[in-house]
């Protein structure tokens, strides 16, 4: 009992010692629940670990909320200004098809449809080098130099003069584009724990709806620019100046890990670590592991997850690509079909928000993600059925306007489907096999569902919109069987631990040790296959 008096005690000091810039505690080795080196030797040891060399694993709740709601201020608002960034500089050029790019340019048939398909052939094939470069190096340097470089190709596009020179900017936007989604997840993956996880990626998307709005507005003041450019030059001008400087920031103050975190002290960062090795999912692991590689492709659920991430993208070449050209079909002219975008935009936002804060916030919601999500697929079948089914008139251009806000709520899957990937796949080579593929996927599909929408069918498109219903439709479905597949494999490990229970011991010793083996054991690079404690968060 001595021992456990003396952990106790560590314990309080190691409390009061957080309060400290620089705090470290300074520790006798063989004490229960306390970190040492020979705890952190091996290549299977995650490098955060080392963050929890001489630290106690005990710690307060108010300690825990500080670290992180450090982490939040410091990460959040940069994650969110960028993927915003990201997301207005790609649609851009469907803003800039508004006011008049397709004429000025001299683009026919499919060449549109092309220039928004060649994004994802480039970004598909930056997918592969993007993931190894964010798992071997620092994921914000990476995407640092990435956002800067993706803001030279927007302000390339003032040169451009015909559908060549429009071809190369946008294959090179999705290369330097590339690194920015995977590399966000990675970080979100790193710092939050599953619980807190779908909040935070809800947060660092919102600006995927809720930017564009503004952007928006600024759009319209420059549709009545005058000077020497077509007004939708200064679209790109203007975009292009902003991203650069945005990766700049970047650069400079998106941290790599908790394990080095300059803006944390020692306690807060073994604070930040620990809670993360808490949830078996690791936090960084630059070793290439061949069997988790093969693990990823072999895994049913990965495919699942990957295949609802490919259906749900068919509902965003709607409200990406081609929100503009079918509104202003209803009879609107280009400058109001410009604004009345943004409430599809506003709802994205903030649906987001709901669907990622319910399952965050509410234990009941917690594993009901792709239940929810296939609620709002349903809602995009229901719009887009309208849509296909209605000729737009002027008495009922109302309604099909309010049935593509109804298609926006797909919007929340792509965030909802990021958190289902960060939170349910473990070890470092397979979360970014499952990463890489889920891009890939990202990528097919916004190739292939554009082509859809023919530009002889212009602005109704009902060959698109046909193909966007069904493709919902088969959504909700994998929605159902990735939900199941998962929910019945955490049934199953739960049956599996009553029969083999810890060993009870003496409380308080045994109780220490536990939680110090249990974060060994999520510091170990196991996948989710692997490691037993884990469960699914479907």
């Amino acid at each position: 009992m001595s021992n456990l008096a003396a952990t106790e005690s560590r314990s309080s000091d190691a409390t009061d010692l957080s309060k400290g810039a620089d705090a470290k505690l300074e520790y006798q080795p063989g004490l229960p629940g306390i970190i040492e080196d020979s705890d952190l030797q091996g290549d299977d040891v995650d490098e955060a670990a080392a963050a929890l060399r001489g630290q106690s694993l005990d710690y307060t709740e108010q300690e825990e909320s500080r670290v992180v709601s450090k982490i939040d201020w410091r990460m959040m608002p940069i994650m969110a200004i960028t993927c915003g960034l990201q997301f207005v500089d790609k649609s851009a050029v469907s803003n800039a098809a508004t006011f008049g790019l397709q004429s000025d340019l001299h683009l026919h048939g499919q060449n549109y449809s092309w220039a928004l398909a060649v994004f994802y052939f480039s970004y598909l094939g930056a997918t592969w080098p993007s993931t190894y470069l964010l798992q071997r190096f620092h994921p914000g340097k990476v995407i640092g130099i990435a956002c800067v470089l993706w803001g030279v190709c927007i302000l390339a596009m003032l040169g451009v003069t015909n559908f060549g020179g429009l071809i190369a900017c946008r294959f090179l936007l999705g290369v330097f584009e590339a690194p920015l989604s995977p590399g966000f997840m990675m970080i979100t993956t790193r710092w939050y724990t599953q619980k807190e996880q779908p909040f935070r990626f809800g947060l660092w998307t919102l600006l995927n709806g809720w930017l564009p709005i503004p952007a928006l507005v600024m759009f319209y003041g420059l549709g009545h620019a005058g000077g020497p450019l077509q007004p939708w030059r200064y679209i790109f001008l203007v975009l292009g100046l902003v991203t650069v400087v945005m990766g700049v920031v970047v650069f400079f103050f998106i941290a790599d890990s908790p394990a080095n975190a300059p803006f944390l002290n020692d306690r807060e960062r073994a604070i930040a670590v620990e809670r993360i090795a808490r949830c078996q999912t690791g936090i960084k692991n630059t070793l290439w592991k061949r069997e988790q590689f093969i693990e990823a492709l072999t895994d049913p659920r990965v495919w699942l997850v990957v295949a609802t991430l490919f259906l749900s993208q068919s509902g965003g070449a709607v409200t990406t690509n081609f929100i503009g050209i079918i509104i202003k079909g209803f009879g609107y002219n280009q400058l109001r079909s410009l604004l009345l975008q943004t409430p599809a935009f506003a709802i994205q936002g903030f649906i987001c928000l709901i669907v990622t804060g319910l399952v965050s916030f509410t234990k009941t919601s917690r594993n009901l993600k792709q239940p929810l999500l296939s609620i709002a697929a349903c809602c995009v079948i229901a719009g887009t059925g309208v849509v296909y089914s209605t000729t737009p008139t002027a008495q009922n251009r109302q309604l099909l306007l309010g049935m593509m806000y109804m298609i926006a709520l797909n919007n929340c899957s792509f965030t909802t489907i990021m958190s289902v990937i960060g939170v349910n796949f473990a070890g470092a080579t397979k979360k970014s096999t499952v990463s890489a593929m889920t891009f890939v996927a990202y990528c097919v599909s916004n190739i292939v569902v554009p082509q859809a929408f023919r530009g002889t069918e212009a602005p109704t498109y009902h060959t698109g919109i046909l193909t966007v219903m069904c493709f919902q439709i088969a959504l909700v479905i994998c929605y159902w069987a990735s939900w199941a597949l998962m929910t019945l494999e955490n049934k199953r490990r739960d049956k599996l631990q009553a029969r083999h229970p810890h060993p009870d011991g003496e409380k308080g010793v045994d109780d220490a040790m536990q939680k110090k083996e249990d974060v060994l054991q999520g510091l170990k690079d196991l996948t989710d296959r692997e490691n037993m404690t884990f469960r699914y968060s479907p």
